[in-house]
């Protein structure tokens, strides 16, 4: 009885979601993404974010020192406050591991990695990392590729629990394509974008984002191999380096914090 049940709650919302997607083409009708494929809505989103992020800390060391953790919550909450989800919860933590990158979870969930923190020279270009991944959140990339990818099915599995494996084989995805879900160019360029406003809308110098990207591409040219799985699935440096210079010649030059005695007062607590 309790599986019959079960099949009918399963066909009414395949055929509910269906008629949705056919009346609004299953697209956000408001907020930065408007009209973007996305079924999952704000609340699930964040429940989807939590259960990963679980499944991230079991897969990864989060660094523990509790100085180097508030510094980095400290400007990642600055940034979240500007942004155009600011009614999230955020959370940003340091995985331990010697690697250049940084990625966001659905919801909120935020990691960067000491390597990349090593790399960085001072607050701003800090902020445009983690201004970056904030814009993955805004902007629901995450949740509108899983809304193209498993349309209606993932959300019965969500709401009914149908699939708690799910969730672990979610961050064996994360981590085979060099970044969640293999971001869109179209993507990144809309998070390098909203990269720049939030530091700039925080109050940091918005020219930390194109630094990031010039380091990145410089160390691409000395060890080419070192950044080839990140590089695979995000537009070519170059090309990103020229957009963002686009957005922050329309800012005024040289305003915005730095903070780098900050910055390297932390990173001396760093492995």
């Amino acid at each position: 009885m309790m599986i019959r049940s079960r099949m009918f709650v399963l066909a009414g919302m395949s055929l509910m979601l269906a008629a949705f997607t056919m009346v609004t083409g299953g697209c956000a009708t408001t907020g930065i993404n408007a009209g973007q494929m996305n079924l999952i809505s704000s609340a699930e989103e964040v429940k989807m974010g939590q259960d990963l992020s679980l499944e991230v800390e079991k897969e990864f060391e989060v660094y523990q020192d509790s100085e180097v953790a508030a510094y980095i919550d400290r400007v990642g909450q600055r940034l979240a406050r500007v942004s155009d989800r600011p009614d999230i919860r955020y959370s940003f933590k340091v995985i331990r591991k010697d690697e250049m990158n940084a990625f966001a979870l659905p919801g909120g969930y935020i990691y960067i990695y000491t390597g990349l923190l090593s790399e960085l020279d001072d607050e701003a270009q800090l902020a445009g990392v983690l201004a970056h991944e904030i814009g993955h959140v805004t902007a629901r990339h995450s949740t509108e590729r899983l809304s193209t990818m498993y349309g209606y099915q993932i959300l019965a599995d969500l709401i009914l629990g149908e699939n708690p494996n799910m969730w672990a084989e979610m961050v064996v995805n994360i981590f085979s394509t060099g970044g969640f879900l293999a971001y869109s160019r179209k993507n990144e360029y809309e998070a390098d974008k909203l990269g720049v406003w939030y530091s700039s809308s925080a109050g940091y110098d918005p020219s930390g984002v194109s630094e990031l990207l010039g380091k990145l591409q410089s160390m691409h040219e000395r060890e080419p191999g070192k950044l080839e799985e990140l590089l695979s699935t995000h537009p070519p440096t170059s090309d990103r380096i020229d957009q963002v210079g686009l957005i922050i010649g329309t800012f005024p030059a040289g305003k915005g914090e730095r903070n780098r005695s900050d910055y390297e007062a932390m990173k001396k607590r760093l492995p």
